[in-house]
């Protein structure tokens, strides 16, 4: 496979212009949840109020804890918020430690050993999982505790995020350790679960405790009785060179260690998920209370009080500027996808229509790509490369554009009538000039369909780029989804539509005038 991507590689290297970062820039990242978002900003605001670093935040929302760390240890990223018990469990395969003095100790050293990658001071609060349960429930059933889940457990749903029902400190670990069997278990979206257990579709989920939604939505957490979750510390995790390089980054970052208890976090969660304030905002009152010394922030207080009833317009209004941005990303994005595409996939569709007998293996290897999953696609291409950002991105893009293009290449150039062939040879045309002057003109109508469904997919899929870093409309998207907030998801899931459907027109337009000029 990867024999095969080094053609397409070098495509990309001549299509993308590449742009180096600065020195003096700082690549902050962050995983896809509305807490990473809030701990990614406020270290960004940090960085940006008390040093002269220029920082990069076009790495927040990567895809989970084994994208994020890779991307820190292959120089792709400079710093992210980590918890102790995911770097324990999911990074170093450690087990057996309790205590969060203890855990902290061992993976600061672990990773300045293995990685040259530093621990800066705990921020101060848990955000350990919990397991949680409608507070009706609780109480009719007497649960307390996640063993008192035992009996009952066979006729329970539970709404687990995919990163939580693959850890071992997840739903493989907890089944065993509390001998638990529910009646289903469903993979979803952290932003989603909470409501989904709100509107009984399911009965059991996997919350944080710092998350403000636990008791928006009036959940009881179950006691962990057997103590099966490690203690998860948020700390920055930054890569030893470039505090080597620049000391001051630990100087912006050292007030940070131990101010944010479990409270105040669940309460700066809260205002975002379920009060609709812009995590910018709630971060810089934060730092402004820390200044004058004000106390805890409030999600009622005046100057967060910003309901989600205020609607998609008010929010497209705020977010226009950026709006702009992520359009033109998403633009970039698919266009250089759909450029390399059709310079591959057009001339594939002549070459197997020569040449038959290699029309399966293309159209098959084709074929392969459309089953692969899209994010599955772009972690696989993150590991190829070793990169973050568009090119993997593009390369995904282009993987899935290719199969319509080829096909249609292929079928429209086969439905060319023989007796036209035979003429265009009776006046004596070489078969170069037959195929640009004859058989592409009259295959073109079948060409350009394929060429605006893979125009139209690459759109959609291109929403998913996100996820490892490559920016676009998907930014959006993933972000209402980690909040449930139904306006920001059509913030990027609507200028996507639109989109699609203009670039289908104006390929339709390109056609026509092609076909009469």
């Amino acid at each position: 496979m990867r024999h095969l991507l080094r053609p397409l590689a070098l495509l990309l290297l001549v299509v993308n212009v590449v742009t180096a970062q600065p020195a003096d820039t700082v690549r902050i990242g962050t995983k896809n949840f509305t807490e990473q978002e809030i701990l990614g900003e406020l270290v960004a605001q940090l960085l940006e109020t008390y040093t002269d670093l220029t920082v990069d935040r076009s790495r927040f929302g990567l895809g989970g804890t084994g994208l994020c760390h890779t991307a820190l240890i292959q120089d792709e990223l400079d710093l992210y918020v980590e918890y102790t018990g995911t770097a324990l469990l999911d990074i170093l395969g450690h087990h057996g430690l309790a205590g969060s003095d203890d855990v902290f100790q061992a993976v600061a050293q672990a990773y300045r050993d293995r990685f040259d990658v530093e621990w800066l001071p705990p921020i101060g609060f848990n955000s350990t999982y919990a397991i949680a349960v409608r507070s009706d429930d609780a109480k009719q059933h007497g649960w307390t505790r996640i063993s008192d889940l035992k009996d009952a457990a066979t006729h329970l749903r539970a709404g687990f995020t995919s990163e939580f029902m693959e850890r071992p400190d997840g739903y493989p670990g907890l089944s065993r350790r509390y001998e638990l069997r529910f009646q289903e278990a469903f993979d979803m979206d952290p932003g989603l679960m909470y409501q989904a257990l709100a509107e009984k579709q399911v009965d059991v989920i996997c919350a944080f405790s710092t998350d403000g939604r636990v008791a928006a939505y009036n959940f009881t957490i179950l006691k962990d009785d057997q103590s099966f979750f490690p203690p998860y510390d948020a700390a920055p995790v930054v890569r030893g060179r470039l505090l080597d390089q620049h000391p001051e980054i630990r100087t912006a970052l050292a007030p940070l260690a131990g101010t944010i208890d479990d409270q105040t976090m669940q309460q700066l969660s809260y205002a975002v998920t379920e009060r609709g304030v812009a995590v910018p905002d709630v971060v810089r009152q934060w730092i402004e209370s820390r200044r004058t010394g004000a106390g805890r922030v409030s999600p009622s207080a005046p100057s967060i009080e910003r309901a989600k009833s205020n609607g998609f317009r008010a929010m497209l209004y705020r977010h226009r500027h950026a709006l702009v941005r992520k359009t033109i990303e998403h633009l970039d994005l698919t266009g250089r996808a759909m450029l390399i595409a059709i310079c591959l996939g057009v001339p594939l569709g002549v070459v197997i229509h020569r040449y038959r007998s290699s029309s399966p293996f293309v159209l098959g290897v084709a074929e392969i790509m459309q089953t692969i999953p899209s994010l599955a696609m772009l972690a696989f291409l993150f590991a190829v490369y070793g990169i973050l950002g568009t090119t993997p991105a593009v390369t995904a893009l282009v993987l899935y554009a290719l199969l319509p293009i080829v096909l249609n290449t292929f079928t429209g150039l086969k439905e060319v009538r023989p007796q036209v062939i035979e003429a265009a040879d009776g006046v004596g045309m070489s078969s170069w000039q037959r195929l640009w002057m004859v058989e592409l003109p009259l295959a073109l109508p079948v060409i350009v369909a394929g060429i605006r469904t893979a125009t139209v997919w690459t759109v959609g899929i291109a929403t998913l780029s996100t996820y490892i870093g490559a920016g676009g409309l998907g930014d959006f998207i993933s972000r209402g989804l980690a909040r449930n907030d139904t306006n920001l998801t059509l913030l990027g899931a609507v200028p996507a539509a639109i989109m699609a459907v203009m670039l289908s027109l104006l390929i339709r337009t390109i056609e026509r005038w092609l076909r009469g000029a």
